[in-house]
């Protein structure tokens, strides 16, 4: 193995040493340990201090800095490179979803930081240059030009220093050297990070603390500026209330909203931090690496908004592998859902990290749209309403167990009204008796916002004629029980508090049923599933598609479609409904 310059053993652990001239007569005697006693550690973090201490010692003799503050510099490159180390291997066992890509962004970033302490903060990249290492170039000089770093760098210097002021000169030395290690670290992350996965295990036992001092650099990398009190907080659910506030203004669903709320909890939970400001990219990176591991079931029950990751991760140990793991769409959209609330955080003048930008960790799906959810065939519909839930159960509490009594509640008629309607899950649990109407001698739903909750988006607004197996089997009775009662909603028993929320339990025992009748055949399939089988059922028998969007609630797809177009007669879209066959056999 070659020798490593300036790294010796003080007893059993290794220490750092360089000497150096200043003018004539002074001798700089620079001596640091590395709180180790393993050679291969010592040799990378030897490797990383000698880079830096170039850069340092050009400083110290021309007189810029100080010895002591160039040592305390040194300490914290030493403290940060054995804490990257320790991430790399951390990082390399848990998150594999997608390694060339990592490596690939890793590669366009150190690239960008070599550009930029090679040519200065103002480069401008070749045209030709590759587009991934122009978008961290253009990220980094955002960020080293933005008011927030450049405050950070100020209130570095003067805790380091106990100056107050920070001339133009110092400024620069400060930003230069930043900028230096910045490109260093990142051009020796692919060394550190083989190496550090050859480490022995004796590399988790205690090892002496390096140097306590707080330098500069270190604390332009870490530390956040002084909160301002002209600012609203950056608490990310204070950030998320404050943009559900307007997003409901615009007419957003609630169940969106509820989504970022329940985002912002579940990153908190997994990550710890609950500040915007505080948030970085290795950080999501984790969070994601986190929802490759959670339960696929997480979020479903009400229980699970007050857990922690430790009772997740637990679960999740004891299930099989095909129970775990969330989907590329959720993943995903818990990505979106950062991002949005990071792009809104700076909007209201926070100062989210420059490198924050979470929709560039999404998956890619190998999977198209058409083929994630199976639509039922019509003979499966036939066999999932012989379920006990539709010919007689045990009791109402056991309605999937043979009986000989029929409980026609919510579990009873969202299927249903699904199999007729194509509505979406929560648009038929969330029904009020006010939602059920005459429209030109002809009983429909309305399917509109109301206090129970909002329809998806504006294309969701829609009435929607009831089919006459739903009459015959007594719905408008059930209807009439519920305003007779004066019931807020047509199935009460559907709501869950803990969630505010129609349709979980409707979609649970839906899962339930499925499983029941059609076992392994049914793995597709879901309620959603009703959605796809009236939409199919429609093309089959040669409905105008226009017609088809305007009973599922889908948006037009061109411009005539979207502003020009009326919706259809009400008696028109009632003889489309009629074609879908009947789902219930004597």
């Amino acid at each position: 193995m070659q020798t490593q310059p300036h790294l010796s053993k003080r007893g059993d652990v290794y220490q750092w040493r360089r000497k150096s001239r200043r003018f004539s007569t002074e001798t700089i005697d620079i001596k640091l340990s590395l709180g180790t006693t393993d050679r291969n550690r010592a040799l990378i973090l030897a490797r990383k201090v000698s880079a830096e201490s170039d850069q340092i010692m050009e400083h110290i003799v021309e007189n810029r800095i100080t010895p002591e503050r160039g040592r305390a510099f040194l300490a914290a490159v030493i403290r940060t490179e054995r804490a990257k180390i320790d991430q790399l291997k951390l990082l390399a066992r848990i998150d594999s979803l997608t390694p060339e890509d990592d490596a690939r962004h890793d590669a366009a970033m150190a690239e960008a930081w070599g550009r930029i302490a090679q040519n200065g903060v103002n480069h401008t990249p070749a045209p030709d240059s590759d587009a991934l290492v122009q978008d961290n170039i253009d990220l980094i000089q955002r960020d080293l030009g933005s008011h927030p770093r450049r405050k950070a760098i100020t209130n570095a210097y003067r805790d380091l220093s106990g100056k107050e002021n920070l001339s133009a000169m110092e400024f620069a030395q400060v930003l230069d050297l930043y900028v230096s290690g910045k490109a260093k670290a990142w051009a020796d992350k692919e060394d550190g990070a083989d190496a550090a996965t050859q480490m022995e295990p004796t590399l988790a036992q205690a090892e002496p603390a390096v140097a306590q001092e707080l330098p500069v650099a270190a604390q332009i990398e870490t530390a956040a500026p002084h909160p301002d009190p002209t600012l609203p907080s950056p608490k990310l659910l204070d950030v998320v209330d404050r943009m559900n506030a307007i997003k409901r203004t615009e007419g957003i669903e609630e169940k969106t909203l509820r989504q970022y709320q329940s985002f912002a909890a579940l990153f908190i939970m997994l990550t710890g931090i609950d500040d915007i400001t505080r948030i970085r990219q290795p950080d999501v990176k984790a969070f994601r690496a986190d929802l490759a591991k959670m339960p696929k079931s997480w979020g479903k029950s009400p229980k699970d908004q007050t857990t922690n990751r430790e009772d997740v991760m637990a679960k999740s140990a004891s299930l099989p592998a095909d129970k775990v793991g969330l989907s590329v769409g959720t993943v995903n959209r818990h990505l979106e859902h950062l991002n949005q609330i990071a792009e809104w955080a700076r909007d209201e003048g926070l100062a989210v990290d420059a490198n924050l930008k979470p929709s560039r960790l999404r998956k890619r799906d190998t999977v198209r749209a058409r083929d994630k959810r199976d639509a039922f065939t019509l003979d499966q519909l036939h066999r999932v309403f012989r379920n006990p839930v539709w010919t007689g159960s045990r009791s109402e509490y056991h309605q999937t167990n043979p009986g000989h009594t029929i409980y026609k509640n919510g579990i009873y008629w969202c299927p249903l009204i699904g199999a007729f309607t194509g509505a979406r899950r929560e648009e038929i649990a969330g029904l009020a008796p006010a939602d059920v109407i005459q429209k030109d001698g002809i009983w429909c739903f309305a399917i509109e916002d109301s206090e129970l909750r909002r329809v998806k988006n504006l294309s969701s607004h829609r009435v929607v004629p009831i089919h006459s197996q739903l009459i015959g089997l007594g719905f408008l009775d059930h209807v009439q029980k519920a305003r007779d009662s004066e019931q807020r909603g047509l199935f009460p028993e559907l709501y869950e508090p803990g969630n505010n929320a129609f349709g979980r339990k409707v979609g649970r025992r839906m899962r339930q049923v499925i499983d029941q009748e059609l076992g392994a055949e049914g793995s597709n399939l879901s309620f959603h599933s009703l959605r796809h089988y009236v939409q199919n059922e429609l093309d089959y028998a040669g409905v105008d598609d226009r017609l088809v969007r305007d009973i599922v609630g889908h948006e037009g797809i061109d411009i005539h479609d979207k502003v020009y177009r009326k919706a259809a007669p009400i008696r028109t879209l009632a003889n489309a409904v009629a074609r879908l066959p009947e789902t219930m056999l004597s």
